[in-house]
């Protein structure tokens, strides 16, 4: 179990201002207090900088790593609190802070290749970062469950992460994806729906859309079961849609056309953690 004693999670709005610059002062100290303690946090908040900061300058990378190899050597460790927090360590947070977002830059400046150069690779780095439904979209790299339908908990939202794929001039099939992730349903089928009909849309265009149709709320699933049948006259070896069209079967109570799929899929994916989810899934309809 995580350990709270340094309080609540900041929300990634005041994540997403703490990197604008738009916190109240007190706000702003006393979320930099909490990155200190959180390492969740921190991690949460490099994500968002490898995403949304510049390249970095050969002066300045040295700087940065100059400070960041000093930080390492001295081994200092923030209190954590008790108590009456006094002014003069709220001081020394605000300091300290300064120096352990450097550091989460500098780790992020050294191991990136380089930042996203389109609207695709923006939701790719999403899609590593959070599994949004049971369902499976295209190259999606596999995460555990967190949640397990799309209407049940809302979406994560990026809203300053929007700009960016309006910049990179992201097209209808990457707008779609991206405001899939928020779970935006009705942004998200508009833009996938214009994906789908366009000339030579691929298999991977209609088993998002028809993951869309899945998991909104008042689930289209009939309209599901087109689109990823679609997507396997598109391509019969897209694993994705047969992993989906397993959960629509399991979903509208076909058990033994769900027992079919899954067959199916691991025979097409037998050893990744997909396959091994699905050979679960499997073994929990034949008990």
């Amino acid at each position: 179990m995580a350990d709270k004693s340094h309080g609540e999670c900041l929300t990634e709005e005041t994540l997403t201002e703490y990197l604008e610059g738009g916190l109240d002062p007190a706000i702003k100290l006393a979320s930099e207090a909490h990155l200190i303690a959180c390492d969740e946090c921190r991690v949460r908040l490099g994500f968002f900088m490898k995403m949304l900061n510049e390249e970095v300058g050969a002066e300045e990378a040295a700087a940065v790593e100059s400070i960041a190899q000093q930080w390492n050597k001295s081994k200092y460790k923030m209190p954590r609190r008790t108590g009456t927090f006094p002014n003069w360590l709220f001081r020394c947070v605000a300091v300290a802070a300064a120096l352990v977002i450097v550091v989460v830059a500098v780790r992020i400046f050294m191991e990136r290749q380089a930042p996203p150069k389109s609207g695709g690779e923006i939701v790719q780095l999403l899609l590593s970062q959070n599994r949004p439904f049971e369902s499976r979209l295209a190259n999606e790299p596999h995460l555990p469950i967190v949640r397990t339908r799309g209407v049940e908990d809302p979406g994560v939202a990026y809203g300053l992460i929007a700009g960016e794929m309006t910049r990179l001039s992201a097209n209808s099939y990457q707008m779609g994806r991206f405001y899939l992730l928020q779970k935006e349903f009705g942004r998200a089928i508009s833009y996938l729906e214009v994906a789908g009909q366009e000339v030579g849309a691929e298999a991977a265009v209609h088993n998002d859309l028809g993951v869309a149709y899945m998991e909104c709320e008042g689930p289209r699933l009939e309209e599901a079961g087109e689109e990823f049948r679609h997507a396997l006259e598109k391509d019969p070896l897209f694993a994705p849609a047969v992993f989906n069209l397993a959960l629509l079967h399991e979903r509208t109570n076909s058990p033994e056309k769900a027992v079919a799929e899954w067959k199916r899929y691991i025979q097409l994916d037998p050893n990744s953690d997909w396959g091994k989810e699905a050979i679960s899934r499997l073994r929990g309809l034949m008990r």
